[in-house]
């Protein structure tokens, strides 16, 4: 219900905006205005109308997901478009005030200048269609490896730990991206693998085909499994069942010791949801519990910013998601204002952090300079200082 509230505010407010700076002040043809306003509204109001056609259960599951990727994807167009149009107004008001104030009135740059801004918005949709081109391109391709490496003197033998996270698995995702992805990961041997949350965005029922490939991930040790936002949405006691099943190890407020290595990795919950909760928790002593002096120490926190709790006594490396990079520029600064860790490598308070963009997408299938990932860090053994 939140959700399809939200959607409906953001829906009319951004038709609005987009329509009127489109074509509310140009002179084309009535009947273009019409075409154009339709078009936008109905790719704004993309994600309730996806949301309400999966309600309703009137298409068939094959049908249904090619109608909520066009609609999606219309959405992440109009997105791009309204980013576009409000830049391009911002510094066409900008550098108009900038020339009216040096060399006075010119009608013919002014930003209300109809033949002008028909032109003008003209070289936005080109810009645009480009824009929206790359994005789906970038949704479309495998996910990069991001290779990094870390040594300390606490892992006595050298580990390979690859992350999944944000892959944001639903009826709509093709189960043989899920079977490549799943293929790619075994590839790299590695010694560990941990899912960090948002793996799962869908009904248990509704991608049993799925979860059969995921299945297949193999490693050393069991699969690691910590919950991200989006396990909660949808229903987190039967995701914690069925990956209990799948033979994954469920780390919420829980670790285990990955004896051959001297390394501890735990796992929290949500910090977000966990913290907002009457239920739900997280306990960072318990996750710690078993864990022994001298140790190299992982969370596993789909939250980046639960880093600013920790410090180097206790944590050594925090991997997370959540951000996904920002996915669609320029939602970057929207999410980096969300978020202070958005990708990459931080060190905060002498802890490692890792942000990953994450193996998928959530929502239009689309990244704009924000490259979906599979993150690969091998841990390597360093020699103990002299006393």
């Amino acid at each position: 219900m939140y959700f399809a509230i939200a959607s409906a505010i953001i829906a009319v407010a951004c038709s609005a905006i987009t329509v009127k700076t489109l074509v509310g002040y140009s002179d084309i043809r009535r009947r273009y205005k019409i075409i154009a306003g339709v078009l936008v509204v109905v790719s704004w109001f993309g994600p309730l109308l996806s949301y309400l056609i999966q309600e309703a259960g009137i298409f068939t599951p094959e049908a249904f997901a090619g109608i909520s990727k066009i609609l999606y994807l219309m959405f992440g167009a109009a997105f791009i478009l309204f980013s576009m149009l409000l830049f391009r107004d911002v510094v066409w008001f900008a550098l108009y005030a900038v020339y009216r104030k040096i060399f006075g009135e010119n009608w013919k740059l002014h930003p209300k200048n109809i033949n002008l801004l028909d032109k003008a918005n003209f070289i936005v949709l080109l810009l645009t269609a480009v824009f929206v081109g790359m994005a789906v391109y970038g949704g479309a391709k495998e996910p990069e490896l991001k290779k990094f490496e870390l040594a300390s003197p606490n892992v006595s033998k050298d580990m390979r730990l690859v992350m999944i996270n944000d892959t944001h698995i639903n009826r709509t995702t093709p189960v043989e991206k899920v079977r490549k992805l799943v293929d790619r990961v075994n590839a790299l041997d590695p010694d560990v693998i941990a899912l960090v949350g948002d793996i799962a965005d869908d009904k248990v029922d509704a991608v049993k085909p799925h979860m059969a490939e995921l299945e297949r991930l193999e490693a050393k040790y069991p699969p690691l499994y910590t919950f991200g936002n989006h396990e909660f949405y949808q229903g987190l006691i039967p995701w914690q069942f069925k990956f209990k099943n799948m033979g994954f190890l469920i780390m919420f407020n829980h670790g285990v010791r990955i004896p051959d290595h001297n390394v501890y990795i735990a796992g929290i919950p949500d910090a977000h949801i966990a913290n907002n909760s009457d239920v739900w928790n997280v306990n960072f002593l318990r996750a710690f519990k078993g864990a022994r002096e001298g140790s190299y120490r992982i969370l596993l926190s789909h939250t980046p910013d639960f880093v600013d709790y920790l410090n180097k006594e206790n944590v050594d490396l925090q991997l997370s998601g959540h951000t996904h990079g920002g996915q669609i520029f320029p939602f970057h600064i929207f999410a980096k204002y969300a978020n202070k860790y958005l990708s990459g490598l931080y060190e905060v308070n002498g802890v490692k952090l890792y942000v990953s963009n994450g193996a998928g997408y959530w929502g239009p299938a689309m990244r704009l300079f924000a490259p979906s990932e599979i993150t690969v860090i091998d841990l390597k053994a360093q020699p103990k200082p002299q006393a």
